[in-house]
């Protein structure tokens, strides 16, 4: 199971990065001088009007950072900790001192993610559901590691009968299903996927089996 879901991964990846096959080495320079073992995800600045999609959002980060092979620190104990300390809203958490938050929990740097967009908009016979977020990993003293934006769209398809009243009423069915249950989660995966494992992903943690032939790699291109 683990394998096919590494495998779908790859996948999304691999469609939301279309034909691009290289990124830009010099964007993760201060990346690979810091060489995190450990993440910290805080809670996401929501700019939606949708409230649930911090939670969602939050719940589907560790698995895409712990396959990429770092330790990140369980997000509800990490919640429950910040609210003793007395960060309750996501952001004064993104406004603390990085080298306060990152000293909490002894992490080596900290995952901040903003939600742009989390909305399904209904136009006429169709319904789009977008997500967009913007991810960026700053080190214990608040350095800046790496940065990231993505954007997914999701337009349920009804294939055409040859009827065009039949077609109608399918397209209707199909904008209002969407609409009634908007296709978030899968959307919110493909983007993890793309922005953590993309042509300008995150580099591999120290517990990737490719982690020191990845940063032997770096070593010899300096």
């Amino acid at each position: 199971m683990r394998a096919l879901k590494l495998f779908l991964v790859f996948v999304l990846v691999a469609l939301a990065t279309g034909c691009a096959t290289t990124g830009n080495p010099d964007r993760l320079n201060a990346f690979h001088s810091a060489a995190p073992k450990s993440i910290l995800v805080v809670p996401p600045v929501n700019m939606s009007t949708d409230v649930q999609s911090t939670t969602s959002l939050l719940a589907t980060l560790p698995f895409y950072l712990a396959e990429r092979g770092y330790y990140v620190f369980p997000v509800n104990t990490v919640k429950t900790l910040l609210e003793y300390e007395g960060y309750y809203e996501p952001a004064e958490i993104h406004a603390a001192p990085p080298e306060q938050l990152a000293n909490l929990f002894k992490a080596d740097s900290i995952l901040y993610v903003t939600i742009h967009e989390w909305t399904s908009k209904y136009m006429l016979l169709t319904t789009t559901t977008e997500v967009d977020f913007e991810y960026r990993i700053v080190n214990a003293d608040g350095a800046e590691l790496w940065t990231a934006r993505q954007r997914m769209t999701y337009t349920p398809d009804s294939n055409s009968s040859g009827n065009a009243l039949v077609d109608l009423v399918a397209m209707a069915v199909t904008a209002a299903a969407e609409r009634a249950a908007p296709n978030y989660l899968p959307l919110t995966r493909q983007a993890n996927a793309a922005a953590f494992y993309g042509v300008n992903g995150v580099p591999p943690g120290p517990y990737s089996p490719t982690y020191e032939q990845y940063y032997q790699k770096v070593k010899g291109a300096q």
